[in-house]
């Protein structure tokens, strides 16, 4: 069955329509995943060796629910030193079970039945779930390629109503990859300020920068610490996408509240994956430069590329995506993708399943080898020069 008749049949929306096409790319031997943002790089040696050593200690006890001191010591040493944002680690940071956690405490813990929360679009799946299951309401903030994607205060604010409770902020945005400029980040901090809103602020991306992209935390802002919930994950910047170690920092009475309802969800984080946790922010930090080098260095691929095929782009300023427009070819994005799977072996993901408004639209990641990235690009556009 095509994946187009399955979709017909069962209509998989968001992140199940997204583990669906990995699913079905898994028949084809030679596919090439341009799709899925997982690092393709090993977890760096003294973080997988803090891990071992921990669980050889064969320590069963388990973690506090909202982790270990010495991790959350050192995210607040990592929140000082990279975001500006000074916090206490004994009660306002909650280790989650990686960033999907995260996103999901912080949307339980800020919103309430019927309330409103303005998310610039095209923005993660995961974040449009969370607030469907507290119950609450998605106000989109619609942003534009030609703009490249940009996110400004006076959209924002045009999308304010009496029932807003909160604003997110992704940036680097997951999928179109926009940086919020930093002018634009104290500006929507001031409509925050006024409106008596909360932020909740997602800096996964936030050690991997291009072009001379600032990035501004909300937190580190004079008054908005108290009014923020700053996410963020070990699974990018470390390649440990699997280790499941993320986490949330605000302002100690919210924290009190995420850390309930996180102890009614799932209780504490793996307390080998936390061993690792402290490895990877205390330890070297060479294989974090190393990845973002090369990451720079296969984005010019990519985008040499797409320039090649004549498509337009929101020009990536962080992350490790590229959210391109193919509407020219007339055709839905989950029949785009479709077509480039089944023809040409190469996963990219359809812009639907970021929301109906993203049809047309494509998201690829750099997360290949620098030769397989070139092949996969390659089979892609011998796929869309036949669509003309």
């Amino acid at each position: 069955m095509s994946i187009e008749a399955t979709q017909a049949t069962s209509r998989p929306t968001g992140t199940a329509l997204l583990y669906g096409l990995l699913e079905r790319a898994k028949q084809f031997p030679d596919a090439i995943t341009l799709g899925r943002g997982d690092p393709d790089f090993p977890t760096p040696e003294h973080i997988r060796a803090a891990a071992l050593e921990a669980a050889t200690r064969g320590d069963a006890a388990p973690s506090p629910i909202e982790g270990l001191p010495a991790l959350r010591e050192a995210i607040a040493a990592r929140l000082y030193a990279v975001n500006g944002i000074a916090v206490d680690p004994t009660t306002e940071i909650v280790v989650t079970q990686g960033g999907q956690e995260a996103i999901t405490l912080a949307v339980l813990t800020a919103l309430r039945p019927g309330d409103e929360i303005i998310v610039p679009e095209p923005t993660y799946n995961t974040f449009k779930d969370a607030i469907a299951l507290a119950g609450a309401r998605s106000v989109p903030v619609v942003t534009s390629v030609d703009e490249g994607f940009a996110v400004t205060a006076v959209r924002i604010g045009a999308a304010l109503t009496e029932r807003t409770r909160a604003l997110l902020l992704i940036s680097p945005n997951n999928p179109s990859a926009a940086v919020i400029p930093p002018d634009q980040v104290r500006a929507i901090a001031a409509l925050a300020e006024n409106r008596d809103l909360l932020v909740l602020a997602d800096d996964t991306y936030d050690r991997f920068l291009y072009d001379g992209a600032i990035h501004l935390s909300p937190a580190a802002l004079p008054g908005m610490k108290r009014r923020t919930l700053t996410l963020n994950t070990l699974s990018k910047t470390y390649a440990m996408t699997g280790w499941r170690v993320g986490w949330v920092a605000g302002p100690a009475e919210l924290m009190r509240r995420l850390r309930r309802v996180k102890e009614a969800i799932s209780g504490g984080t793996s307390v080998v994956a936390q061993h690792a946790g402290i490895a990877a922010l205390t330890g070297p930090q060479e294989a974090v430069a190393a990845m973002h080098q090369t990451y720079i260095r296969r984005r010019s691929i990519v985008l040499d590329a797409l320039d090649a095929m004549g498509l337009a782009y929101g020009r990536p300023l962080g992350g490790q995506f590229v959210f391109i427009d193919a509407r020219r070819y007339g055709r839905g994005s989950l029949e785009l993708c479709s077509r480039i799977l089944e023809e040409a072996h190469v996963l990219v993901y359809p812009g639907v399943s970021f929301g109906e408004a993203w049809d047309g639209f494509l998201r690829m990641t750099f997360l290949q080898p620098e030769e397989l990235l070139r092949e996969g690009l390659r089979r892609v556009a011998d796929v869309l020069g036949k669509l003309g």
